[in-house]
């Protein structure tokens, strides 16, 4: 089971964090892996998804956070970077 901790960055912080996340993913859209070149398309679009709902204000970033979890999980099926709304270490 996930566990969240609220972020405490604002909506358009969230949605530049996510952006800068999924940015590199597009260099394995076109990759010789199946499963990653498709992996990485399915998160990209869904991150992009939540980045346009942030940035529109029709989700509170916490709602960002649940989402991601759906997200992540569909990341690690196809082996694919997790995104998450905290630091990046």
């Amino acid at each position: 089971m996930a566990t969240i901790t609220p972020t405490a960055l604002t909506a358009t912080e969230l949605a530049d964090r996510l952006a800068e996340q999924i940015a590199p993913l597009r260099d394995l859209f076109h990759s010789g892996n199946a499963n990653t070149a498709t992996g990485s398309r399915v998160v990209h679009d869904s991150v992009k998804g939540l980045i346009k709902a942030l940035r529109a204000g029709e989700i509170d970033p916490v709602v960002a956070q649940v989402r991601l979890i759906a997200i992540n999980k569909r990341a690690t099926f196809y082996n694919v970077r997790r995104i998450t709304a905290g630091e990046i270490h």
